[in-house]
This record gives C-alpha cells, sequence and structure tokens, in this order.
C-alpha cells in the first residue's frame, strides 16, 4: 500500500513538473538534479493507477469521476511527453500522440454521452495503444490489460449525490 501511496504521489508531481519544448532532443529530463522531477516510469506507474480507477468508474457509470481519471490520464501523459520527449533513443512524444490520442478522444466522447458501449470499446482501444506503445519502445513485456480485481477498497466508485 504504501508504494502504491508513493506512485500516485509520484504521478501529482509529475503534473506540476517543470516542461521542455515538445520533440527537443534529450534523453533526460532537465531537471535531472531536480528530486521532485518523475522518472518515466513513475509516471507511467501513475497513469497505470488512474487506466485502473478509470475501468472501475466506467463499470459502474460514474461519469464523472471517468471524465476526472481520463483528464489526469491525459496530463500525465503530457508531462511524459514533455520532460521525456525521446527516451533512450525511443520518440516517447512522438508515440504518445500517435497511439493514444485517437482512443483518448473517443473515450471522452463516449464519457460525455454516458455511453456504455462506447466507454468499453474506447477503454479497449485505449488499453490496446498501451500495449502497442510499449511495443514499440520496446518494452513489449509490460502488457496492461482491464482490471480485474481494484487495490482500491478506500474508494467508492459508484455514484453518489453530493453530500
Amino acid at each position: 500500500m504504501k508504494r502504491i501511496i508513493v506512485m500516485a504521489c509520484a504521478s501529482a508531481a509529475a503534473a506540476g513538473a517543470a516542461t521542455l519544448p515538445l520533440g527537443a532532443e534529450q534523453s533526460q529530463p532537465a531537471a535531472t538534479t531536480d528530486p521532485a522531477t518523475p522518472s518515466l516510469a513513475d509516471i507511467m506507474t501513475g497513469i497505470q493507477l488512474r487506466h485502473l480507477k478509470l475501468a472501475y468508474s466506467g463499470r459502474v457509470k460514474n461519469w464523472p469521476l471517468a471524465g476526472y481519471e481520463l483528464d489526469l490520464i491525459q496530463q500525465s501523459l503530457d508531462t511524459a511527453a514533455r520532460l521525456y520527449p525521446v527516451f533512450k533513443g525511443v520518440p516517447v512524444a512522438e508515440l504518445i500522440k500517435q497511439d493514444s490520442a485517437q482512443p483518448i478522444a473517443d473515450l471522452r466522447r463516449a464519457i460525455d454521452a454516458k455511453s456504455s458501449d462506447g466507454s468499453v470499446t474506447a477503454f479497449v482501444r485505449l488499453t490496446e495503444a498501451c500495449n502497442g506503445c510499449h511495443q514499440a519502445a520496446g518494452v513489449g513485456f509490460i502488457v496492461i490489460r482491464t482490471p480485474a480485481a481494484s487495490p482500491f477498497s478506500n474508494q467508492l466508485f459508484s455514484p453518489v449525490e453530493a453530500r
């Protein structure tokens, strides 16, 4: 559990981290000496947690939570692309753009339309995009899937009335 909290904090730090111009030829972030700059692995782990929460919120039709998690996934992908446009020779920014833009847009439309069927289809395509990017980046051993169980027993995913 402590590791999950650390990863969530790293993901939050990613959202506020310093940025580089998209396309900068750099294999490390600008602020490598800044301990607040998250690693690419930490950003991606944060996205994986959001992916899980997005799946559960969509299952129970909690559209505000689903939209919130999708927004955070997009922010984290944007941060990864800015901080690590090219990482170890892999064009991270370009891969993110080409693989995730359309599935995210489709998922956004499905969430806005409160379409269960559309959100499931778009979520599967987003998951496939994650795996396609991992393959292209040479880390195909990292395989993402639709979650089967949630480690977040402390979060209610079903929609509730505002209190």
